[in-house]
C-alpha cells in the first residue's frame, strides 16, 4: 500500500512541476486544464492516504508534501502577477470604451 501511495504523490509532484513551468512561462491555458486534474488527483490521493505508512515512505511523502507547499507558493506568486495583468486590461478596456461612448455621444449630437 505505501509504494502505490508513494506513486500518487509522485504523480502529484510532477503534476505540480509541470503547472509550475506553465506558471512561469505564461501558459495559461494549459495551466487552468492541468490544476483542475490537478486538484482532483489531490483530493483522491488524501481521501485514500492510510492512517499509518512506512517509515521509508512517510520520509518521502514528507519530502514531496514540502515541495508542492513550495511549488504551490510560488504559483501563487505568479498567479497574483496574472491577475495584475488582468486587471490593468480590464481597467484599460473600461478607458477606451468610456473614451468611444463620449466620441460617439458627441458626434451624434453633432449630426442632429
Amino acid at each position: 500500500m505505501s509504494d502505490t501511495i508513494t506513486n500518487q504523490y509522485e504523480v502529484i509532484y510532477q503534476m505540480s512541476l509541470t503547472m509550475l513551468k506553465m506558471a512561469r512561462e505564461s501558459e495559461w491555458e494549459g495551466f487552468v486544464e492541468l490544476a483542475e486534474r490537478y486538484i482532483i488527483t489531490l483530493q483522491q490521493t488524501l481521501s485514500d492516504h492510510p492512517e499509518v505508512l512506512q517509515e521509508s515512505a512517510e520520509g518521502r511523502i514528507g519530502y514531496i508534501i514540502k515541495a508542492l507547499v513550495d511549488n504551490e507558493a510560488e504559483i501563487s506568486r505568479n498567479l497574483k502577477g496574472r491577475l495584475d495583468v488582468l486587471q490593468s486590461d480590464i481597467t484599460s478596456l473600461n478607458r477606451g470604451r468610456k473614451c468611444n461612448q463620449a466620441y460617439a455621444s458627441s458626434f451624434t449630437t453633432t449630426l442632429q
